[in-house]
């Protein structure tokens, strides 16, 4: 977003300074496993809210596909402040384009060339821009014949509701319109992707709209829709499983004035405030529709996911056929106390329309079997459908109030947890009292609980039925423990209402916490019954009592001693589950916090003449206790430096970390690090002492990273580097100076082969953490291959986890395990030696089985050394079968046919086909296939076990340019390798062959055993051409390993 570039692998990170950048330094921080790398110059307006911190999330850009390897361009969403202006503005800055206005944010999409994104960084950022806020353009996830009958909906069927006349539009992956169950049910389609159409090679959306519309055509009517009469308006707004908000937002805009209701079974992580969230309440307000929309399947108190938590949205949550809360179904509170999800409804084992084009597993012909919050979702816009046919005049307002208070609760559930109860159609479509407001969040009741003030809140009823109705109001509630809250803990005054046809009445509840000394959650609902039992309408309430808290104010001071106004803060619980990151430009924040103890820590930025510097605090156990209210000062003037000097005479340093991580008690990791090009403008400081062990961990880090400098500044082609790291246990280092010797590292040759035709720039990410585990930074170097680099290595008490990465779409990235070195030994390593093709590298288990659950993560790039990858340029096809029939069948760039299968013991097969280099960027193993097989049944216990695969390894001696001389003998070793911790079984037949045609005629090949499963093949290689390679082997258990790399080395 800056133009500065980061690398991502196995939750290590990166950094390289953008052109004109290299002063720029970084805050470097996890959270919930997410990676952030945050530039100094962007620190202030992301923790002001100004900008987007998903632009900074390192994690969760790659799994969005916004990494470098598959997209040119940074996908944003900008408000203006200044409408005119703003636009004007990023049209001539060059750096960017507008691909879409969105009215609903007062913005556009706008596509950020990565190349001159510093020009647009500087532009938005700048006072005068007219922008007011940069989001990221993210990726949301999209997230019968029992389901259907369990929320009543044959009832409304039987009144005669269906939908009829009512418009449904689904938002989603797109949709199979030539499935039997959709035939004449769609009224419009749209496509907001850049795919070619509408159809659904995913099948999400076509479950989903089957799901709220389907006729059951395809199954005798047994799979049957919620509003099998309503029509659908198709919005295609994801592509495979990712779903851009650009295109969520056109989605909506288009289809807000045209439908009734809008199913969004999507969503993602809540970041307060952002443009979907936003749109939701914008178009219900101008249109009247009614947004129902998934509340996420992370399975995770406080969890539901945008824009399910907009205040119109209709959040949906799932229970299964016993009207069990699902596990997975994502539960509230909202951030600022808010009833989310509002309502349940089925959303497991959901039988529905299968697309033609999607890879979903079969459960009857032409139907698919799906469980999620996605799934709950369509069943409360299709009754939605049925409510507004019975009542045309009703918006999104009364058809989301009826729904929740016609809602049958689970007791044994909370309102967090499932908001008024499971969907209820059948009700719904016989009463017609509707409460206003449709859920009672009563906030907290701030400790001390003696003097809480009794909460009061006025619930109005409109009774929009024929005949007035006499209503018994209750209010029934629990306390933390899941009992019932004691007498007047809960009150509603008065207890009786009778309200005429068309016309109001209102009620007060009254919560009283201090008739319970108990602190947490209590929950409950207001619920208005007649006393004949055809009206039930609820009102779920919640309140919670605050555990015992004071304020905490901390006090923040830059290094010139003022207060900062530059920085990012957190507190974090130690012994509870709290993450606060409060700010405030007047550098003083106050917050309440539990009584307890915390982790605190803060980077601060001070300016100064010659640039800002950072500095990283930490307060690592901060107690906050009963006695009062808690004052902690954070001087970044308490910060000190560190110094390294290396041993070759005119090596610079390329990049310096100061930083350090933490693990508390609960397994959450804490992990903050500031960087910059050296240690002039960094310091840290532990303003705390040691950490006792009931409070986790903290290791302090020092890093850095010394090459040979070009006149222009940069070290691209460095013939060496120096990487190095220090550790301390307990504690930050203090005042850190060492001069490195020689004899305390260890020399690391890397040569590095060529896979195609032309020389090409790659980068070697070296990642350095302690040998019982942590996490790890780089500073990658660029250099050219074919070539040769040497790296001098930190050795005592470290781990080296290595990365091979091209520039741009040529060759794979390949990576090693876990390694140590000894101090003062040498060692040659060669990467990109061929043939490529799936190898075991004696560290990683690749294929594994847990009970029943199979993970099979196939490497399908290797190279002579054991280093494994994968290619964003390979194309084909992955596929598991068990006895001969299909399991899983995927695109080859997923590696992975992962998922669950039989308890019996039975044959499996698992296939890959893999083109490589499509794009002329390789010249050998362009084509790789082959198929294992093997017997697996059910594995006992906890841990993964080891399944019974090989992979063939040929290494041939092969020059820099994976090349070998033609017009001779040549020998080429090989090995039959069964993956780490398989169950040992005898070698039973090898066979290899050889094509000089690239695969269009083979020859056999005699072998020379070598050792136990070694093998040398003799091969009579012509003057000129290419040499392709195929094996076979088989095992005494009856596993089989079968391989073809096509060109798999060059002849010369």
């Amino acid at each position: 977003m800056t133009g500065d570039r980061v690398y991502l692998a196995d939750k290590r990170v990166a950094m390289t300074p953008g052109a004109g950048r290299e002063n720029i330094g970084f805050s470097q921080f996890t959270q919930d496993g997410h990676q952030y790398v945050v530039p100094n110059d962007a620190l202030r307006l992301v923790s002001a809210g100004q900008v987007d911190r998903r632009l900074f999330d390192i994690t969760g850009l790659v799994a969005a596909g916004y990494d470098d390897a598959q997209v040119s361009e940074v996908p944003t969403i900008v408000a203006y402040t200044a409408g005119a202006a703003g636009r004007a503005r990023l049209r001539a800055d060059g750096a960017s384009r507008v691909t879409r206005t969105l009215p609903s944010v007062r913005g556009s999409v706008v596509r950020v060339n990565k190349q001159r994104a510093a020009t647009f960084w500087a532009d938005v950022t700048d006072k005068g821009s007219g922008i007011g806020k940069l989001w990221l353009d993210a990726k949301r996830e999209v997230s019968l014949d029992q389901s259907v009958p369990q929320i009543g909906a044959p009832q409304a069927w039987s009144a005669g509701y269906d939908g009829t006349g009512v418009t449904v539009a689904v938002l989603d992956t797109g949709v199979d319109d030539t499935h039997p169950d959709l035939v004449g049910r769609i009224a419009e389609k749209q496509n907001f992707t850049t795919a070619a159409d509408t159809s659904d090679p995913v099948g999400h959306g076509t479950h989903v709209a089957a799901t709220i519309a389907s006729t059951g055509a395809g199954s005798n009517g047994k799979f049957r829709g919620v509003a099998p009469g309503a029509s659908l308006l198709i919005g295609k707004v994801c592509e495979t499983r990712n779903c851009a908000e650009s295109a969520i937002l056109a989605g909506m805009e288009w289809a807000a004035p045209r439908a009734k209701v809008i199913n969004m079974s999507l969503g993602g992580p809540d970041e307060g405030d952002d443009p979907l969230k936003a749109a939701v309440n914008t178009l219900t307000a101008q249109t009247g529709a009614l947004f129902v929309v998934a509340a996420g399947n992370d399975g995770r108190d406080g969890g539901v996911s945008s824009p399910a938590t907009a205040d119109a949205a209709l959040a949906v949550g799932a229970v299964d056929k016993q009207e069990n809360l699902a596990s997975f179904s994502n539960r509230g509170p909202r951030s600022d106390g808010a009833i989310k999800p509002e309502i349940t409804a089925p959303g497991v084992g959901i039988v529905a329309a299968l697309s033609k084009d999607s890879d979903y597993p079969e459960y009857a012909p032409g139907y698919t079997q799906l469980n999620g919050t996605s799934m709950a979702t369509p069943h409360v816009a299709g009754a939605a459908a049925l409510l507004a046919e019975q009542h045309p005049g009703w918006t999104a307002g009364a058809l989301k109030a009826q729904l929740i208070a016609s809602a049958k609760p689970n007791p044994a559930l909370n309102a967090f947890q499932q908001g008024a109860g499971r969907v209820d159609v059948g009700r719904a479509i016989k009463q017609a009292v509707l409460p206003s407001p449709t859920s009672l969040a009563l906030g907290t009741q701030a400790y001390p609980a003696d003097d809480d003030v009794p909460v009061q809140r006025t619930v109005r009823y409109r009774n929009d039925g024929p005949a007035a109705v006499t209503l018994n109001l209750t209010a029934p509630a629990t306390v933390p423990d899941g009992s019932a809250a004691p007498a007047g803990m809960f009150t509603v005054n008065p207890s009786q209402l009778t309200i005429p046809a068309g016309g109001t009445a209102e009620t007060t509840l009254t919560a009283n916490t201090r008739v319970n000394s108990a602190t947490g959650l209590f929950s409950g609902a207001v619920v208005a019954s007649s006393p004949d039992g055809t009206v039930s309408a609820r009102v779920p309430v919640a309140i919670t009592k605050e555990h015992e808290s004071r304020k905490l104010t901390v006090k923040l001071i830059d290094r010139n001693g003022a207060p900062a106004s530059d920085y990012s803060l957190s507190v974090v619980g130690i012994d509870f589950a709290v993450y606060k990151v409060p700010y405030h430009a007047s550098g003083t924040v106050t917050t309440s916090v539990r009584v307890g103890r915390y982790a605190v820590q803060a980077t601060v930025i001070t300016d100064g003449p010659d640039g800002a510097s950072s500095t990283l605090l930490t307060q690592p156990v901060y107690t906050v206790t009963s006695g009062g209210d808690a004052e902690l000062v954070l001087d970044a003037r308490k910060g000190t430096s560190a110094s390294v000097t290396v041993p070759r005479e005119g090596a610079a340093s390329r990049s310096a970390h100061l930083g350090f991580f933490r693990t508390l008690p609960s397994g959450y990791v804490l992990d903050n690090r500031i960087s910059g090009t050296s240690f002039a403008k960094l310091y840290a400081a532990n303003l705390g002492g040691s950490v006792p062990a009931d409070a986790g961990t903290l290791t302090g880090e020092v890093r850095t990273v010394w090459a040979q400098p070009n006149a222009d500044g940069t070290f691209n082609n460095s013939p060496y580097e120096y990487d190095l790291v220090w550790f301390r246990r307990g504690d930050l280092f203090t005042n850190f100076r060492h001069t490195v010797r020689q004899d305390e590292l260890a020399t690391v040759v890397n040569r590095f082969h060529s896979v195609g035709p032309v020389d090409r720039t790659g980068y070697m990410h070296n990642w350095g953490f302690p040998a019982d585990g942590g996490s790890a930074i780089s500073a990658p170097i660029p250099f050219t291959i074919p070539g040769e680099r040497t790296i001098y290595y930190s050795a005592d008490g470290v781990m080296w986890r290595n990365r091979w990465e091209p520039q741009g779409p040529y060759g794979a990235q390949l990576w090693t395990g876990d390694l140590t070195y000894e101090p003062g030994r040498r060692y040659v390593v060669d990467w990109q030696k061929g043939p490529s093709a799936p190898i075991f590298n004696g560290d990683r288990v690749y294929f594994t089985r847990q009970g029943n659950y199979m993970a099979l993560n196939v490497p399908v790039s290797g190279d002579q050394a054991g280093h494994t990858g994968y290619s964003w340029l390979d194309t084909g096809r992955m596929a598991l079968y068990k006895d001969d029939q299909l399991l899983a069948n995927m695109p080859t760039y997923f590696y992975d046919a992962s998922g669950s299968v039989p308890a019996a013991e039975s044959t499996y097969r698992l296939e890959y086909a893999v083109t490589r280099g499509a794009n002329g960027s390789m010249d050998n193993s362009t084509s790789i296939s082959g198929k294992w097989t093997f017997r697996s049944a059910e594995t006992p216990g906890e841990q993964p076990t080891a399944l019974p695969l090989a992979s063939v390894a040929f290494r041939p001696e092969l020059d820099v340019d994976n090349s070998a001389r033609g017009g001779r003998v040549f020998p080429v070793p090989l090995s039959i390798e069964r993956q780490p911790g398989a169950a040992a079984s005898d070698l039973k037949t090898v066979n290899v062959e050889v094509s000089y045609d690239e695969g269009a005629t083979w020859q056999r090949v005699s072998l020379q055993k070598t050792g136990k499963d070694g093998f040398l093949a003799l091969l009579h290689q012509p003057e000129q051409g290419y040499v392709s390679l195929r094996a076979s082997a088989a095992y005494a258990d009856g596993a089989t390993v079968d391989y073809t790399v096509i060109k798999a080395y060059r002849l010369r």
